[in-house]
């Protein structure tokens, strides 16, 4: 039992007394919200060739070169795979994929 006294007493200094939090967490934190600045405020029918998040969808190009789509449900990053699969599960090979204005 005594050879168990040192350990538990240094468990206990490790773990503390539990008192108050240091003042730096006690600050109120600041908003995690999207600054005003950040948002898309552009009428969205401009033609600048580039896609909005909010209203991209998946296009594959099979072998037989067709664009087909879209596929808005395909998650970003998974539109190759998809095409892959898209293409052949028609018997045809992938020749590309991209993403665009549903």
């Amino acid at each position: 039992m005594k050879s168990m006294l040192p350990l538990w007493m240094g468990a206990l200094l490790a773990m503390g007394c539990g008192g108050p939090l240091p003042e730096e967490s006690q600050e109120p934190q600041e908003s995690i919200a999207i600054p005003e600045q950040y948002l898309e405020q552009e009428d969205p029918s401009a033609e600048d060739g580039t896609v909005s998040a909010l209203r991209a969808c998946c296009f594959i190009r099979c072998s037989d070169n067709v664009w087909r789509g879209p596929y808005p449900n395909v998650v970003y990053g998974n539109c190759r795979n998809h095409g892959k699969y898209q293409c052949a599960k028609r018997g045809l090979g992938y020749a590309g994929a991209d993403w665009k204005d549903c």
